[in-house]
C-alpha cells in the first residue's frame, strides 16, 4: 500500500514520456489520434458493457451468485473502460490487459494472491499448540 502512492506520483510522468517517445516515432498527429480512438473506445465500453453489467448485477440478486471471483469479472469491463477513457499509451495497455480474457485470469490470481494473508504458518502454529484438557469445581 505504501508503493500506491509513489506509483501515483510516478504513472503521468511514465504517461507523459511514453506519449512523448510515442509521438516521436509516428508523428504528434497519429498520436492524437489513437489517444481520441481509446478515448471513444473507452467511453463505448463504459455506456454499453459497464453499465450494463452494473445493472445486471443489481437487478439478477436472485441467480447472481456473490463470489468474489464472479462479482471481479462483472466489474472488470467498466475498469477496463475507465483505464481506456484515460488518455496516454499505459493506461490504455492497462485497459486491454483487463478486458482481455485470457490476462484477466492472471490480473485476478494476482489480485487474489495479495489478498490472501501472509502468515499462513502462523495460524497453523497456534492450532497445533497442545491442549491440558481437566475438570475443575469452584471453591466457594
Amino acid at each position: 500500500m505504501r508503493y500506491f502512492l509513489l506509483f501515483l506520483l510516478i504513472f503521468p510522468f511514465l504517461e507523459i514520456y511514453t506519449l512523448i517517445v510515442v509521438g516521436g516515432y509516428i508523428g504528434p498527429m497519429n498520436t492524437l489520434l489513437l489517444t481520441f480512438i481509446t478515448a471513444f473506445l473507452g467511453i463505448y465500453l463504459l455506456r454499453n458493457q459497464g453499465l450494463s453489467s452494473i445493472l445486471n448485477i443489481r437487478s439478477n440478486t436472485e441467480s447472481f451468485e456473490p463470489t468474489a471471483d464472479n462479482l471481479l469479472k462483472t466489474l472488470f469491463s467498466p475498469i477496463g473502460g475507465f483505464f481506456l477513457l484515460i488518455p496516454g499509451f499505459l493506461s490504455d495497455l492497462v485497459g486491454l490487459l483487463i478486458l482481455t480474457p485470457i490476462t484477466r485470469i492472471f490480473i485476478l490470481g494476482a489480485i487474489f494472491n495479495f489478498l490472501t494473508p501472509f502468515k499462513m504458518n502462523s495460524s497453523k502454529s497456534k492450532n497445533d499448540r497442545d491442549w491440558i484438557e481437566g475438570e475443575y469445581e469452584k471453591d466457594k
